[in-house]
């Protein structure tokens, strides 16, 4: 199948109850699914057969078998994914929608198409078990530092199979261990940085207040003034948005203040 053509987004963004509760290679199957759902909804109508055919493997088994759900009735049980048959004119036509529920503020893993890409041949439960670590790594790391132990109770495995799976990651090089924390060494897992999420959360706040405030015929403080002049001029001269950001917040901005390092000195004008 010929990458270029995959109906993939650039990256998904994934839940750590899906990565955690479900098993290795459904938690790749829904990975590769979430790639699919649309941005805003994170829905999907891609058939089992399409999905089948993206991870690599045969549609049995999306089935129902002796003793295991099916795929649809496991995404089903974790409480996040509503799934519904929509019918067509033809009874004997239908297709399936997915609809994933919104991931939660620092509850959630961003993972990029890039995983697929260099890894989709990689063995089915080995891309699973890598998506697992990462929900386990500290935040905005790639470093897991739960003992098995612990390990094994938030990601559902056994303590057996985690060691055999470690095992092969590291003589493939995309793992590391260090005393008794292990590193992850896989392209296409993106860390959010902390400093990166307020800055975003504090610009929506303040793109919310202006909007509303011009919608309304409200006049704009001090700082929404100062935020949307830099705005529109790409937020030019502008060394360190992390600091920028904190001080328009405080009130502090283009006041008389000693510059720090990395940081810009606003001088109004």
């Amino acid at each position: 199948m010929d990458s270029k053509k995959l109906p993939f987004k650039t990256y998904t963004v994934m839940s750590n109850n899906l990565i955690q509760t479900l098993g290795c290679a459904d938690v790749y199957r829904t990975y590769t699914l979430l790639l699919i759902a649309n941005t805003e909804f994170l829905k999907t109508n891609t058939t089992l057969e399409q999905l089948a055919g993206y991870v690599g493997e045969t549609l049995q088994n999306y089935k129902k078998n002796k003793g295991t759900l099916s795929f649809n009735d496991k995404l089903r049980a974790t409480g996040e994914v509503s799934i519904s048959d929509i019918y067509l004119n033809r009874k004997d036509r239908h297709y399936t929608m997915y609809q994933f529920a919104q991931v939660s503020f620092g509850n959630y893993r961003r993972i990029s198409r890039e995983f697929y890409d260099n890894y989709n041949t990689l063995d089915l439960k080995l891309r699973g078990l890598i998506l697992k670590l990462f929900s386990a790594a500290a935040p905005h790391s790639y470093v897991v530092k739960l003992s098995i132990r612990d390990l094994k109770k938030l990601i559902h495995m056994g303590h057996d199979t985690i060691n055999k799976y470690i095992m092969k990651l590291k003589e493939m090089d995309l793992l590391d261990e260090v005393g008794d924390c292990k590193i992850l060494k896989v392209k296409g897992l993106i860390i959010d940085s902390p400093k990166d999420r307020y800055v975003e959360k504090t610009m929506a706040m303040f793109d919310h207040i202006i909007e509303f405030n011009e919608k309304n015929n409200k006049s704009l403080s001090r700082e929404c003034v100062i935020y949307k002049k830099y705005k529109e001029k790409n937020f030019e001269g502008v060394k360190n948005m992390h600091a920028f950001m904190k001080s328009l917040e405080a009130g502090t901005v283009g006041r008389t203040r000693y510059a720090q390092e990395d940081t810009t000195e606003i001088i109004l004008t």
